[in-house]
């Protein structure tokens, strides 16, 4: 993994489904969530409603991805996020990677891993992606 992160993309590639599977979620739901389109303001929110648990925002595709159990794929059924599992690769930043990069925009942690086997809780998971689809339909807002 650390000659990946050494690479320009700064990202290693890990196989979902063993050690945690990923909850994709739109920017746009985040940000309808938690009243910000600030990145600093949603990260420290996110930090909060996860209790700490992982996740990593991609500015450039303009999605979170919110680190959940392994197996959390299959009984998934939220249509405003994804959650992907086994037999998908997800870009994990180098952990030193906290902050965004307006040069690159290349992924990087808004919640970064507070110790190993960390991670966040479906049922919060579930509750932004609900909320965040609840006010964009009330917004007529567009989720890409």
């Amino acid at each position: 993994m650390r000659r990946e992160w050494d690479s320009a993309a700064r990202l290693a590639l890990v196989p979902l489904g063993r050690h945690f599977d990923a909850v994709r979620i739109p920017a746009a739901i985040a940000h309808l969530a938690f009243a910000s389109h600030d990145q600093a303001v949603v990260a420290r929110r996110l930090a909060r409603h996860m209790h700490g648990g992982p996740v990593i925002h991609d500015p450039e595709s303009r999605r979170y991805y919110a680190l959940v159990p392994p197996g959390t794929a299959e009984e998934w059924r939220a249509p405003a996020a994804q959650c992907l599992g086994e037999g998908t690769y997800l870009g994990v930043p180098r952990p030193d990677l906290t902050e965004l990069d307006q040069g690159t925009l290349c992924s990087y942690w808004a919640v970064p891993v507070s110790r190993p086997g960390k991670l966040c809780q479906v049922s919060d998971v579930l509750m932004l992606a609900m909320v965040g689809r609840c006010l964009a339909d009330e917004d007529g807002e567009a989720l890409s």
